[in-house]
């Protein structure tokens, strides 16, 4: 009997970091994730099964943007929490200044080195707030992922339009 395979938290902040660091090495992935070269490995098993990236391990970009922008939502629906200190996420990611929000809607993943409040909202992975800080792009892709997964009509429109031109290559605001 074959084994069926789906995606993983995992797989999806491996896809998004590809993404905005294409060519990255299983190592460098593993340690800018903070991942095990195993979940890196399996990940990237997972996402070639999958059809998400070809075998030189390029992401097929039509693939990534249906992912991303249609079934991530439902796979790995917004979970909203307590207050807490994080790192602003979603549409109050500082740099989507042209996003209107009030200020009692940030969104922040709890992450101990944030120092923004905000309503907490748990990211697809642990170790994605980290990896973000680290990673402007990554940072906006992510942002932008949040925004569909938990942002209201107008927000998640706005994402899927800069998501799509993030991943075409196309300059995004």
């Amino acid at each position: 009997m074959r084994k069926l395979v789906g995606l993983k938290p995992q797989d999806i902040l491996i896809l998004m970091k590809l993404l905005s660091e294409p060519n990255l090495s299983q190592m460098d992935l593993a340690k800018k994730l903070q991942l095990s070269q195993a979940e890196v490995s399996h990940g990237l098993k997972r996402l070639r099964t999958s059809h998400l990236i070809n075998i030189e391990g390029q992401v097929i970009k039509e693939a990534a943007i249906e992912l991303l922008v249609h079934a991530v939502k439902y796979f790995y629906p917004a979970q909203l929490g307590a207050p807490s200190l994080g790192l602003p996420t979603a549409h109050a990611n500082p740099d989507f200044k042209y996003v209107k929000h009030s200020e009692s809607e940030i969104y922040v993943w709890p992450y101990a080195e944030g120092k923004s409040k905000g309503i907490s909202l748990l990211p697809i992975y642990p170790s994605l707030p980290y990896a973000s800080s680290k990673d402007k792009i990554l940072y906006k892709i992510a942002s932008l992922v949040e925004m569909i997964r938990a942002g209201r009509t107008r927000e998640r429109k706005i994402a899927e339009e800069e998501l799509q031109k993030i991943i075409k290559g196309v300059n995004a605001k």
